[in-house]
């Protein structure tokens, strides 16, 4: 399934997307909220994604309200605590950072689940 990987460290990105493969999934990156909202427009076939909460200056959280909006689940990777993630981004399963490959996967389980 396509999963769309919102995250502006490259780093941090290139291994998500490489888990994501590892776990059989296809990935898409954006670096920016708007980046994200383009492909959520475009790319019909997203079927969850994994949103980080501080993108330098920007939050994920209107990219979770849109998420929200076309029935897109989400889950939140974030070095946030629980407490200090945007209300619109809370409610469904979050990561905190850094986290494992098995952790991925139950919380992207637990997202699609929703």
């Amino acid at each position: 399934m396509l999963i769309l990987v919102l995250e502006d460290d490259p780093d941090v990105a290139a291994c998500v997307v490489i888990a994501l493969k590892r776990l059989g999934h296809t990935a898409v990156h954006a670096r920016s909220v708007k980046e994200a909202n383009d492909l959520i427009n475009q790319e019909s076939s997203i079927a969850a994604a994994v949103l980080d909460v501080d993108l330098g200056g920007e939050t994920g959280a209107d990219v979770a309200i849109l998420l929200t909006e076309r029935g897109i689940p989400y889950l939140v990777a974030s070095a946030y605590a629980g407490d200090e993630i945007p209300a619109e981004m809370r409610g469904g399963p979050h990561l905190r950072k850094p986290y494992l490959l098995n952790d991925l996967e139950s919380a992207l389980e637990g997202c699609l689940a929703i």
